[in-house]
């Protein structure tokens, strides 16, 4: 790529080296010493100059290379063109502009915008809270004009918007520009970093929503410094390459000095304040929205009685409020809902499936907000559980079975079970078994009991011992003795004989007390001796 001091030789010799013939016909503007004015930014250097009809141009060459392809800068001048919005100039690039040190380099030719950068304009009108808000206004207006035609600028940021003197907005330098025709084109400018989403650096494709973060930090910053001048200089605004906000802010915004000082200001700030925090909360500018939308979002309030019901059986209330004049259609599974045009209104339906609710909003500007809501449709789970026995002796086996329709998991008390078995279980004491399921509803449970049955006892019974009377037959067996007997011949009469001496019944064992005989009578000797002599012989 050339040299800015090189172009600038080329562009003094423009009757030969300056190839483009309408830059070629005019006058190139010289500051009061005879120089060139030149204005040189990152990648090209820009050159002001007057047609042959007084109006003016601004005369570009790169110095960088920016992949500046003829097709890429073709479809940009011609969505430009086709655009056709005040604050867009008039555009063209000319392949063969200049000749720098015998190479041929392409141009690009823009109309000239006086005025000053749109920082300077704000630090300039600090105390004028009415020109800044109108400043706020039609940047706004601009932003949303981008959008409906899909189109970004790629480096937003205020070096390359320009406020005339009559107040009007412009958006100038090209090259990053974006149109639906690049989709899919390398991101290769990034922008200046403090203006730029945290993801913008690693952001492969260029599409319509590059400019969405920047256009927020602009905004803010505009309302901002409106509500509050003195953040001008308490922040530095006028000596930095910024506005309010930093780069270093991003990395965590809510504990940030700026967004502490903005929240102050209002209610309206924190609203702000909260797309920001929206924003910086995705990982891709991908994911981004403008923020306008967000605004008129938060004001839109769309909402459901219930997102899950059971089929067939729940009714659902779809409720919307919009607080300002635009056209409303509900659609249900993308088919419109009739005499739900209101801006606010109630539908109540009985879903039989999952069904996808819609709030199409569009504003007097065109512009259309869609709300989102999803009801989901479900079965409710229905358990079938079971045991062959509900009382039972201990460790008798019990057999559990069970049927569960329409769960996602089955549990019988904490172990995992599919949803349709079996088990056999052999209790030792009462219990509860629970069979738990869960659906789209929560967890559902069903138990069954287990009772025991008690064991039989024969309990120990006292009886009273019966009082036995015995008839006890003693025979009490007399020793025999063999006495040889010679009786004397003595003359009988009474006289006193000495039996002889046996053993007794103590010692002999075999003692029973009886009871006391009565008294033996006076007996004849002989008599008694004879009985004594024929008892012994028989024995």
């Amino acid at each position: 790529m050339p040299t800015v001091p090189s172009i600038r030789t080329s562009v003094e010799n423009k009757s030969v080296l300056v190839l483009d013939e309408h830059a070629q016909n005019g006058v190139f503007k010289r500051d009061t010493r005879g120089r060139l004015i030149a204005y040189t930014g990152g990648f090209s250097v820009v050159f002001p100059y007057e047609d042959a009809n007084g109006e003016k141009w601004a005369f570009r060459c790169w110095h960088s290379d920016v992949n500046n392809s003829q097709k890429r800068y073709e479809l940009i001048a011609e969505a430009i063109q086709k655009a056709n919005l005040d604050f867009l100039c008039e555009f063209e690039y000319v392949e063969k502009g200049i000749n720098v040190e015998g190479t041929i380099y392409p141009i690009t030719r823009m109309r000239w915008v006086e005025g000053v950068t749109i920082k300077e304009y704000i630090c300039q009108n600090k105390n004028s809270k009415t020109l800044l808000l109108e400043l706020a206004d039609n940047f706004l207006t601009m932003s949303k004009a981008l959008h409906d035609l899909s189109l970004a600028h790629g480096d937003l940021q205020h070096g390359n918007i320009l406020v005339s003197p009559d107040h009007k907005l412009y958006l100038v330098d090209y090259d990053s520009f974006y149109c639906p025709k690049l989709k899919g084109e390398a991101d290769t400018v990034t922008g200046l970093p403090d203006y730029q989403h945290p993801s913008r650096k690693n952001n492969r494709f260029v599409s319509e929503k590059i400019d969405y973060f920047s256009e927020l930090i602009i905004y803010l910053s505009i309302l901002a410094i409106a509500e509050n001048p003195s953040l001008i200089n308490k922040y530095q605004v006028e000596g930095a390459e910024r506005m309010l906000f930093s780069k270093e802010d991003y990395e965590d915004i809510k504990h940030s000095q700026i967004y502490q000082d903005i929240k102050s200001l209002g209610n309206e700030f924190v609203e702000l304040l909260g797309v920001l925090e929206e924003y910086l909360s995705k990982n891709s500018i991908d994911e981004l929205e403008p923020f306008d939308k967000y605004l008129l979002d938060n004001k839109i309030a769309f909402t459901t009685s219930a997102f899950k019901v059971v089929r067939k059986k729940q009714e659902v209330v779809i409720s919307w409020n919009v607080p300002f004049n635009a056209d409303v259609e509900l659609l249900q599974n993308g088919i419109n809902v009739p005499n739900c045009n209101k801006l606010i209104g109630s539908y109540i339906t009985n879903p039989n499936d999952s069904t996808k609710f819609e709030l199409v909003v569009t504003t007097v500007e065109s512009k259309r907000i869609i709300k989102e809501l999803f009801i989901g449709a479900f079965d409710e789970c229905e358990i079938d559980f079971k045991a062959d026995k509900q009382y039972v002796f201990p460790t008798i086996p019990v057999l559990l079975t069970w049927d569960v329709k329409h769960s996602k998991k089955a549990w019988l008390d904490s172990e995992e079970v599919e949803s349709v078995g079996s088990k056999v279980i052999k209790p030792e004491k009462a219990i509860t078994c629970t069979l738990s399921a869960e659906d789209e509803f929560g967890i559902k449970e069903k138990r069954v009991d287990i009772k025991m049955l008690p064991i039989p006892q024969v309990k120990t019974i006292m009886v009273p011992m019966p009082n036995f009377v015995s008839n006890l037959a003693i025979t009490i067996q007399q020793p025999r003795y063999n006495v040889d007997v010679k009786f004397p011949q003595i003359d009988i009469g009474w006289i006193n004989v000495e039996v002889p001496k046996v053993p007794s019944l103590m010692e002999s064992g075999l003692y029973r007390k009886l009871s006391s005989p009565p008294p033996l009578p006076k007996v004849n000797l002989m008599s008694s001796i004879k009985r004594v002599f024929n008892h012994i012989i028989r024995k």
